[in-house]
């Protein structure tokens, strides 16, 4: 059965709330020379901050603080024994529009057991009535939103050579998001871990 190792009072404030899973230093080091190396090509974005820097599995929108604690309870008892897996992080990519690049990412090679975990995790979605765009996981870590981009720009792209980074997953994260004008700020609120037990972060 899933325990509270900690505890901690909450605001019954909503705020705007995703799961993701955290990443590791190795890839904020590759991330932080592969975000100068796009500025010298002349991409212009809003970058992701080496802090910020996660796999989003489903984002939860604006939610009450009572409402995430028990979905942090429920998705423990659901993933309490899940296996610990890896996945590689092993090319960049990016989504289009009318030509014009929207998205630089970080694509993931296709790994069972993330889908299997995002799987168990949509389950208890359905089962808590929260809404959730249930659209075909691909698995990507966000490099940029793009403002402004140089001219033959897929061939600039297709020159990056990234070098694979793998990632062990042991847990996941709930995490609130708040929006400001230097970009979004994000805290954890909890860590759901495969072993059995939730931790109250914030």
């Amino acid at each position: 059965m899933t325990q509270l190792k900690n505890k901690n009072t909450h605001s019954m404030d909503k705020v705007r709330s995703f799961i993701a899973i955290e990443t590791n230093e190795e890839l904020e080091s590759s991330l932080n020379e592969l975000i100068e190396k796009l500025e010298r090509m002349g991409f212009k974005a809003n970058w992701t901050r080496t802090k910020n820097i996660h796999l989003t599995l489903f984002f939860l929108g604006d939610q009450k603080m009572e409402k995430i604690a028990e979905l942090a309870y429920k998705i423990g008892e659901r993933v309490s024994g899940f296996p610990t897996f890896h996945f590689n992080i092993n090319k960049i990519g990016y989504f289009e529009n009318s030509s014009i690049p929207k998205v630089l990412w970080l694509g993931i090679e296709e790994e069972q057991s993330l889908i299997g975990l995002s799987e168990e995790i949509k389950k208890v979605l359905s089962i808590s009535n929260l809404e959730f765009k249930n659209d075909i996981f691909v698995p990507h870590i966000t490099v940029g939103r793009v403002k402004s981009n140089p001219n033959h720009w897929r061939e600039l792209i297709k020159t990056i050579n990234f070098d694979q980074i793998r990632v062990y997953v042991n847990s996941i994260g709930i995490y609130s998001s708040e929006l400001t004008r230097k970009g979004p700020i994000y805290k954890k609120l909890y860590t759901v871990d495969f072993e059995g037990g939730v931790i109250i972060n914030g």
